[in-house]
Parts: C-alpha cells; sequence; structure tokens
C-alpha cells in the first residue's frame, strides 16, 4: 500500500488600511482632535454657538473693541440712528436727552403740556428721571457707598457712610456746592441753589401752559393790542406797528419773516402768533427776523406778529419787508392808515 504524505498550506491575509478608508482627523481651535469648539469672529473659542459676538451697525464684530457683551456695541436707536441715543416721544417725533439724561419734548413739540413728556426709560407721560448717580429711576446717590468711584474714606467696610466730618454714620454731609455741612440743594432743573424753571415754564424754557392771546405764555390776554387797533381791517398782505406792536393781515401762511425797523432799534422781541407758532424771533439792532427751526407756519389771518421792545421812542415804520410761504415771497406793505 503507498503512503499519501499531504502538505498543508496556510495563507495569511494581510489588510492594509490606507488614509483613504481612515475617519476624517481634524484639531479644532481649543486643540483638541474631533473637538466642537468654534473660534467666532470676536476670537472667542469656544462649544457655546448661542454666545457668538454678532456684529453691530458700525460693522464692528462685538463692539469697537471686539469684546461682545460688554456695552460697546453700536445699535440703531429708535430714530434709525446707529449708535445715536434718541426716543420717539408721544407723537412719534424724535427727541434727545438733556444734560441730565432725561427726555423731554423740545423743538416740533415745543409749548406741549408736561403729559407730553417722555421720561428717561423712554415712556409716554412717565414719572422716571435719572438720579444723581445716572441712574434711571434710581434711588439717588447713596448706594450703600455711594456712586461708583466715591472718594476712600468715605464708607467703613461695612458699607455705611462716612460723613464728611470723617465720622461714621455722622449724618454730615456736603451740600451741592461741596460745602461739608452746608444747606444748599439742586432745584428740580439739575442747578445747585438754582431757583427752579421759571413760572409756566419747563427747565428748558419750553411753555408748559397755554399761550394767550397776545402769544404771551400763561398771559391773561391783557398785554397786547392796547391801542385797539384791528389788524383785521387792514388791506391783506400788510403789516403796521404801534408801540412796538407788529400787527398783519395775510392770505398766506408765513415761514419766516425779516424786516427793518425806520428809525430805531429794538433790543428784544416776543410775544404774538410767531411765538405761539414756537418761531425763533431775534432782534439785531434795527433788523428783525424771525424763523421756525421745526419748519412751522403762522397761520394765513390777521393779529399781532411780535412785540418788539424798542430802544427809543423814534420808530416811523417799518421797511425791507421780506416774508416767506415756503415757496414765494410775496409782496408785503407797510399800511398807511
Amino acid at each position: 500500500m503507498k503512503k499519501i504524505n499531504l502538505l498543508l498550506i496556510t495563507t495569511i491575509m494581510v489588510f492594509y488600511f490606507g488614509c483613504d478608508n481612515n475617519p476624517a482627523l481634524f484639531t479644532d481651535c481649543n486643540g483638541f482632535e474631533n473637538g466642537l469648539s468654534i473660534e467666532d469672529n470676536c476670537g472667542i473659542c469656544d462649544e457655546d454657538p448661542t454666545n457668538n459676538c454678532i456684529q453691530d451697525c458700525n460693522g464692528n464684530w462685538g463692539g469697537s473693541d471686539g469684546i461682545p457683551n460688554n456695552g460697546d456695541e453700536a445699535f440703531i436707536d429708535e430714530c434709525g440712528t446707529c449708535g445715536g441715543n434718541g426716543k420717539l416721544d408721544c407723537n412719534n417725533n424724535c427727541i434727545f436727552p438733556n444734560v441730565y439724561g432725561n427726555y423731554f419734548d423740545t423743538g416740533i413739540n415745543s409749548g406741549l403740556p408736561l403729559s407730553m413728556f417722555v421720561d428717561c426709560f423712554g415712556v409716554c407721560q412717565g414719572m422716571a428721571v435719572v438720579d444723581e448717580c445716572n441712574i434711571c429711576n434710581g434711588p439717588g446717590e447713596v448706594y450703600l457707598c455711594g456712586c461708583s468711584g466715591i472718594e476712600e474714606g468715605k464708607c467703613d467696610c461695612q458699607g455705611n457712610i462716612n460723613g464728611c466730618d470723617g465720622v461714621c454714620n455722622s449724618g454730615i454731609v456736603e451740600d451741592c456746592s461741596g460745602l461739608c455741612g452746608g444747606n444748599l440743594v439742586f432745584d428740580k432743573c439739575g442747578e445747585c441753589n438754582g431757583s427752579g424753571p421759571e413760572t409756566n415754564l419747563d427747565c428748558s424754557g419750553n411753555c408748559i401752559v397755554a399761550f394767550d392771546d397776545c402769544g404771551i405764555c400763561g398771559g391773561d390776554g391783557t398785554t397786547c393790542n392796547e391801542n385797539n387797533f384791528d389788524s383785521c381791517n387792514m388791506p391783506n398782505n400788510n403789516i403796521y406797528m404801534i408801540d412796538g406792536a407788529v400787527y398783519y393781515n395775510m392770505d398766506f401762511g408765513i415761514k419766516g419773516f425779516q424786516f427793518n425797523i425806520d428809525g430805531d432799534t429794538a433790543s428784544n422781541a416776543n410775544g404774538g402768533d410767531a411765538a405761539v407758532a414756537g418761531f425763533i424771533v431775534s432782534a439785531g439792532g434795527s433788523t428783525i427776523l424771525g424763523f421756525s427751526f421745526t419748519g412751522a407756519a403762522i397761520p394765513a389771518g390777521c393779529g399781532i406778529l411780535t412785540q418788539l421792545e424798542l430802544d427809543g421812542n423814534n420808530a416811523t415804520g417799518l421797511s425791507n419787508l421780506i416774508f416767506d410761504d415756503g415757496s414765494t415771497q410775496p409782496d408785503i406793505l407797510y399800511y398807511q392808515p
């Protein structure tokens, strides 16, 4: 019998996976392989996509210094200005804060009552004002140790306020002029030892009550037309002056005016329908100029245009009469009784 020898051959197969078969490897902005951190446009690297900086209205990512949410980002205000601080008043007109940070109607709404004011929160008819620490509706200058930046030694470590005499809780403080133990205070307009707004006016000089027929804020109607002159009896487009009172009768709305005083000069001009319309009337020697910053017009009709404070008793009339109706300069005559 023949013996058969069997040869067992074992084959070993080696599989090689090259780079084309491996999963992709990458390093995130924190140096971690396949990490999830992403760097935003302000150079901040983290895994939180909700805190990524945004581009403000000036085109700066994260504000002027590139650090997001630190308060220097420029946004469009209510008036549509990038980086502005305007707000809309009760009639949707653009207004701006005064030096104390409070918003009041001025300009277009000059002469409106207090009910048209907008407080520092931008609330129509609101009552919130900016306090001494520049906080809207804040409690005042005392926040434990006062406003930020209080002088060293003014407070103890418990936050108790030292008086200006250096004694803790002495109750002796500086008045608005800086005098220790003084009694001067800020008035309603923010002026130290001031007398507050004038009667019938706000702190900006705007009339907060009604004008009388003479154009006097809060007047009783007895300060004009003492001569009993009826300007409505004049021909159309005529003016006339008696004792500084300038009378008019116009068949168009007056957008501006200018004229000269013959034989005299004036130191001031006020009242009349020009004041009611919110006009600025200036007296420069013998020249009188009236106009409105807001484009307002004195309606067509008759009455007292303005009251001049003449420097003497030598005025003989008015000349160089220039009146504007918004598009033309109609011919105006000086009335000859």
